[in-house]
């Protein structure tokens, strides 16, 4: 799975709309040779990533033009750390989406939309001493693909499920450690 954010190039003295393709070009060039240094000095730890120019259209918190604007987008493994939210440099204004969980993303990217079916492909059992829940059953699928979520599984009635969430509540005794004053269960 891949962390997706996207960079707002910082447009001195002109509107956004009044751009040419080269200079909306070289507003991103300008952006990746910056964002490279940063993360070479300040993110070692986000080894690589793939950056290109992207339109996308946006609408919210920040006092932009509403409308369709040209974005870096920047795309790293899940498996490095986030950048941060706050993160903002000489040629590019802020980098949206930094904060996005991965199931998020997952959700949006795979079009999960309510309780549904799934269909899995190329599935895993996880071996025993591996395992990180207590179901009697644990896959795992590498690729975010290989989970979709099809029209003609609408109408299937649902599995046979059930589910337990356990909740404990912890306080202070006399002794000053930690002691289990109630632990509730909902099936």
């Amino acid at each position: 799975m891949q962390r997706t954010c996207y960079a707002l190039p910082k447009v001195k003295g002109k509107s956004r709309t009044n751009l040419t393709k080269e200079q909306e070009n070289q507003l991103l060039v300008n952006v990746f040779t910056e964002l490279e240094e940063l993360r070479k000095k300040r993110f070692p730890n986000v080894t690589e990533w793939k950056c290109k120019g992207v339109t996308r259209k946006y609408c919210f918190e920040t006092p932009l033009e509403h409308g369709e604007h040209k974005f870096l987008k920047i795309k790293y493994p899940a498996t490095m750390p986030c950048l941060p939210q706050n993160l903002s440099g000489n040629t590019f204004d802020t980098v949206f989406s930094t904060n996005q969980s991965m199931l998020e993303l997952f959700i949006l990217k795979r079009k999960i939309k309510g309780p549904c079916w799934l269909s899995l492909t190329n599935v895993k059992k996880v071996s025993s001493e591996h395992r990180s829940t207590w179901c009697r059953q644990e896959l795992i699928v590498d690729n975010p693909k290989d989970v979709t979520c099809r029209a003609d599984d609408l109408n299937k009635s649902p599995p046979p499920l059930t589910s337990v969430t356990l909740h404990a509540q912890m306080l202070r005794n006399a002794h000053n450690t930690n002691e289990i004053a109630m632990i509730s269960f909902l099936v």
